[in-house]
């Protein structure tokens, strides 16, 4: 018999997300995300599989595994002393979004002459990344893709807002007319999100962990997470959690304030998470740009260090994606852009887009910095918008600072 003390236990650490999810739906099934308290041995996962437990993905780097656990076994599984949490597998979306635009091309301010980003990898968890000509000549920068949604090998974004944060940050024409600030670096992108613009926490960490696996063999710096979704319980948090996990790992985690401002409070996970970039969105570049109305502010969790900063996130130009393009298909082609190759586009995700650019700057210029003294200099290199610090932060950063700044 299952004593008082030890159900209590269990109960505590359970996400209250999951306790609503059984309460509320009639389902045979809970998606589940199960952190341990050590790294999870053969034998400890073959009596939770007896137990009930269909693992969907391991994940090493937070000793976690994500699956389904069956309504019936449920307090079996949860009274298992090596679990540390189980959080529900929820669901976050994509901040930003796209709009034709009529007025001219305008890239984004570029670093110095001599920054491009040459040598250093960015890595995106997005809706994929379409194989644009600004991100493939005169030489790819694309040098690896992996799809949590339909497996597909090659790259492709069936949404178009992967296409769009990567462009702006990292998108270069040959004719030169189109050039955001690191442009030549490399790109790794994980497709977690379908072609609605919604991604499940297990297969955002899932990519993670691809991420992290890979990150020394194409030299990642910097992962950029340009998404968000409310947080009911900080103390069930699974993105922050796994972005700070990643951070101590010394990847630049750069996350988004979220689309839910002006109220206070509004920023949204992993942009809540106390050591990763949050940036916000801001106008315009320069003097004038004001805060957007739809970025998310501070403070979080009674503190009022976010957003760390802002950047521009409205109305950016940027590269367009054929969203029906599908890599192998018969009615497979390369382009069907002809005069539509740019688009804008709007969110904070732009604005995090934008960080990472100046990260991987930074990052070219010193590249064995850890990821708290990139964040230092790139809050030095602030300008104040002279609005308040939970919306704002520490102000735009000046990419042209970057160029400048000597060691």
């Amino acid at each position: 018999m299952i004593s008082i003390s030890l159900c209590l236990k269990s109960f505590k650490k359970v996400d209250p997300a999951v306790k609503r999810y059984i309460s509320i739906k009639k389902v045979k099934t809970i998606p589940v995300i199960i952190t341990f308290k050590r790294p999870l041995d053969p034998k400890t996962e073959s009596v939770l599989k007896r137990k009930g437990l269909r693992i969907k993905y391991h994940i090493p780097f937070l000793n976690a595994v994500t699956g389904k656990i069956s309504i019936g076994n449920f307090d079996s599984v949860s009274s298992f002393v090596e679990i540390a949490k189980i959080y529900f597998d929820g669901t976050a979306k994509l901040m930003g979004g796209t709009e034709s635009g009529d007025k001219a091309l305008e890239s984004p301010e570029a670093a110095s002459v001599h920054l491009s980003g040459k040598g250093i990898t960015a890595a995106f968890i997005d809706s994929g990344v379409y194989p644009h000509p600004d991100l493939t000549r005169p030489r790819n920068r694309i040098t690896a893709f992996k799809d949590y949604i339909n497996e597909i090998n090659e790259p492709y974004d069936d949404n178009g807002h992967g296409t769009a944060c990567i462009g702006a940050a990292f998108g270069a024409s040959i004719d030169g007319k189109f050039k955001a600030a690191a442009y030549d670096c490399n790109i790794v992108c994980a497709k977690a999100f379908n072609s609605l613009g919604y991604g499940c926490f297990s297969d955002i960490l899932a990519a993670m962990q691809w991420i992290y696996s890979i990150k020394e063999k194409y030299n990642i710096k910097v992962l950029v997470l340009p998404f968000g979704c409310c947080c009911t319980s900080r103390h069930f948090d699974i993105l922050s959690l796994a972005s700070e996990a990643l951070w101590n790992n010394g990847l630049f985690i750069c996350t988004c304030a979220g689309n839910l401002g002006p109220h206070e409070a509004s920023i949204t996970s992993p942009g809540i998470c106390g050591s990763a970039f949050t940036t916000g969105a801001c106008t315009v570049s320069g003097s004038s740009s004001r805060v957007a109305p739809f970025s998310g502010r501070g403070p979080v969790d009674g503190k009022f260090d976010k957003p760390d900063a802002v950047m521009p996130g409205y109305k950016i130009a940027t590269l367009n994606a054929d969203t029906d393009y599908i890599p192998g298909s018969k009615s497979s082609y390369q382009s069907k852009l002809s005069g539509q190759q740019y688009t804008q586009l709007s969110g904070t995700s732009a604005a995090a887009s934008m960080t990472a650019a100046a990260a991987v700057l930074l990052y070219q210029k010193k590249p064995n910095l850890p990821p708290s003294d990139i964040k230092s200099l790139l809050k030095r290199f602030c300008i104040s918008l002279n609005e308040l610090k939970t919306a704002q932060g520490a102000g735009i950063i000046e990419i042209k600072k970057i160029g400048e700044f000597k060691f």
